[in-house]
């Protein structure tokens, strides 16, 4: 689907009584089950999430937050300060600010440390932008998405991979180069072009009668 009639199904869950916080919920859950999937198969210990400010990001620290109840501890990039954060992603922040499972890093106060981190991760998950991007990207979110495309982390993009028009599959300066790709909801357009990348899609609790 075009990222205008996703945008349209979004608002018509929030207008018929399912709140974006609810599906960040039901994202962050089904991420976190591949996560666990990814973590058995290759035997991971360092993993490192990272999340922008828009709604994308708070459903991978949604998932930041279910992957610590099964025991596992963890790295979580927040891009730029916790105020940049959109409201609904602040929620999901709260909900993990005395968790001892996850260290919290912001981007603003230690540019150097999310590189070096990201250099010495096994698997990142990239929360960075969603379907609406539609400009160049520019730093530090360009130093960043280099890093981890540099990096030999195994990489999982939350419903787009960061960068990428989400429509045409445009690359605007930069996009990170995900192992694996958890869709929401349903794939998108860009996705119609021949392509190797493995996904699933995930559920995130839309109803049905309003789908369309």
């Amino acid at each position: 689907m075009s990222v205008k009639q996703m945008k349209k199904i979004d608002q018509n869950a929030v207008t018929y009584g399912m709140p974006i916080e609810l599906m960040m919920e039901n994202a962050g859950r089904e991420i976190c089950n591949e996560m666990l999937k990814k973590i058995k198969k290759y035997k991971i210990k360092k993993i490192l999430v990272v999340a922008g400010n828009g709604n994308n990001g708070g459903g991978v620290i949604a998932a930041s937050r279910h992957l610590s109840i099964y025991g596992i501890s963890l790295k979580l990039v927040i891009l730029g300060t916790k105020n940049s954060l959109s409201t609904p992603s602040k929620l999901h922040l709260s909900l993990i600010r005395k968790n001892p499972k996850i260290q919290i890093i912001y981007s603003s106060k230690n540019l150097k440390k999310v590189l070096s981190e990201i250099q010495n991760s096994e698997l990142i998950i990239d929360g960075i932008f969603g379907i609406g991007i539609n400009r160049d990207v520019i730093d530090p979110h360009y130093s960043i998405i280099s890093a981890i495309n540099d990096s030999n982390a195994y990489v999982i993009s939350n419903d787009v991979p960061s960068g990428i028009n989400a429509d045409s599959g445009k690359i605007y300066n930069i996009a990170v180069k995900p192992n694996y790709l958890v869709v929401l909801h349903k794939p998108k357009k860009w996705m119609m072009r021949p392509k190797t990348l493995k996904f699933i899609v995930a559920n995130i609790g839309i109803p049905i009668e309003i789908d369309n």
